[in-house]
């Protein structure tokens, strides 16, 4: 649950910080892919029920690091804005993939 509230909080905290301004449609894909994320993670039930708190970890923290990379970038002074949002993407991705794998073989 954690994972739904935090992301609302992301959400709200970037629509803040962004009124009034061009919002890229990167953005706003960015949410609807979370959404759909976190739909598949919380509803699609798994083979086994058994749980892990690194499992935790995966699904929940990556993915909210890689949307926080893609509505921010600018945060990571760093690097360029595009190679964060793109190493965003690149998380948020492969942990969507990676839970589709383990919900559809291995759970």
């Amino acid at each position: 649950m954690i994972l739904i509230g935090a992301t609302l909080v992301l959400v709200a905290f970037f629509f803040h910080l962004n009124r009034g301004e061009f919002i890229e449609k990167q953005a706003y894909f960015a949410i609807a892919f979370m959404a759909l994320y976190i739909v598949v993670y919380l509803f699609v039930p798994s083979q086994l029920n058994g749980t892990s708190v690194r499992t935790g970890q995966l699904y929940e923290y990556i993915p909210l690091i890689s949307l926080g990379a893609i509505l921010f970038p600018h945060l990571n002074s760093k690097s360029p804005e595009g190679i964060t949002q793109i190493l965003g993407w690149l998380g948020l991705i492969s942990v969507s993939i990676i839970l589709c794998i383990f919900k559809i073989f291995v759970w």
